[in-house]
């Protein structure tokens, strides 16, 4: 690798850095204010998209494709079936942490803004630049995993942290082999649905 290559490495890197480390900390300790957090990772969104560009990733690196998206709904919509219903279960088994007062337009902005977000910011282009940076399949789920779970860490709730990473591993694994966002988006959508208003996470 030539030094003009790792310069480049190293500037991707601290961009990247600025908005999945910088922005939930200035949401947590409230320079950003709270109730604009979807708004600021929308934003983030943004800007990670433009970084990821002026490094000439391409949409289809990033996830954006409708290429392979029978598969990718296909490949998750089991899985997603089953968590969903168990967290339905543990809602009417009377598992509710936390009394949800989200409106529906909230949950609107969630599940078609929100959601489909997140996954490009966490599934799309940190795994097209690490696997530009040749990380080994095993890091780049455990560093993707964890930035899922830390962007979590403003609703200073331990299980939510737990919960996140865990899901994240397993929507790492399923975006794996269509390498499109969309199935993944729908499941976050589903499963964080049912597990806001189940009163289970932030």
């Amino acid at each position: 690798m030539d030094l003009l290559t790792a310069k480049r490495r190293v500037l991707f890197s601290c961009l990247l850095a600025l908005v999945y480390i910088g922005l939930p900390l200035l949401l947590l300790f409230g320079v950003i204010d709270f109730n604009y957090k979807f708004y600021a990772l929308t934003v983030g969104a943004i800007i990670v998209y433009a970084i990821g560009k002026m490094f000439k990733l391409s949409n289809a690196e990033m996830g954006i494709t409708i290429s392979g998206t029978k598969r990718s709904i296909i490949y998750i919509l089991p899985l997603t079936i089953v968590l969903a219903i168990v967290g339905i279960i543990m809602w009417i088994s009377g598992f509710s942490r936390i009394t949800p007062n989200e409106s529906w337009t909230f949950f609107i902005f969630y599940i078609f803004i929100s959601s489909p977000v997140q996954e490009f910011l966490y599934r799309g282009v940190l795994e097209a630049a690490f696997l530009k940076f040749k990380m080994p399949y095993i890091v780049r789920m455990i560093v993707v995993s964890a930035l899922y779970s830390f962007v979590h860490i403003i609703y200073r709730d331990f299980l939510t942290l737990v919960l996140t990473f865990v899901i994240g591993v397993i929507w790492f694994a399923c975006y794996q082999k269509p390498k499109n966002l969309i199935g993944v988006s729908i499941s976050h959508a589903v499963l964080g649905f049912v597990t806001i208003v189940a009163g289970i996470i932030n």
